[in-house]
């Protein structure tokens, strides 16, 4: 079970910095390199003794990242922060692309403002015009992350864990989870 667990890390100012797997977690806190600060209840068992499962840690060193607030662009993460959803019909399907609102052929740019999730169907229909020719529009203007949650959470993770994440990603991500 711990396997599947995520956990979120924060770095010691309470930004956060990314999801590890619970194994991770519980070795950062073992050794003192981070402090719990939520849990859920859930019990991880050792021969040793037990202990609750963070959901949260905090590390005691600062994590110095450049670029902070920078994610980079990629078709995966422009995905994820369009949470896997045609920009112009709402649709979520199986085989979503990307496609530039401005085409590069018209002098658009491969940007996070420029670019968006669709699926093929739309992709299609758009082809290579601006959204004004051909009568279509943005279901939500594109924005630049702050922090990408992976939006499709395995089922294993509980409900709980997902809950105590939102607080602290309210401010990082445009309706976090």
């Amino acid at each position: 079970m711990i396997e599947r667990l995520k956990v979120l890390v924060l770095n010691n100012t309470y930004e956060p910095l990314h999801f590890c797997p619970a194994r991770r977690a519980v070795s950062m806190l073992l050794t003192e390199r981070a402090e719990q600060i939520e849990s859920d209840g859930v019990v991880l068992h050792s021969f040793s003794g037990q202990m609750a499962c963070p959901t949260v840690i905090r590390l005691k060193r600062h994590v110095r990242i450049p670029n902070w607030g920078m994610v980079a662009f990629s078709k995966k993460n422009i995905l994820r922060r369009d949470r896997r959803t045609c920009q112009y019909c709402g649709q979520s399907h199986d085989e979503m692309t990307v496609d530039h609102i401005v085409p590069r052929s018209l002098g658009g740019d491969s940007s996070w403002l420029n670019v968006v999730a669709a699926c093929k169907k739309c992709n299609l229909k758009k082809g290579n015009r601006l959204i004004g020719d051909t009568g279509m529009r943005l279901i939500q203007k594109p924005y630049i992350p702050k922090f990408i949650t992976f939006s499709n959470h395995p089922p294993t993770v509980p409900d709980s864990f997902i809950k105590s994440w939102h607080k602290y990603l309210a401010a990082y991500v445009k309706d976090p989870l």
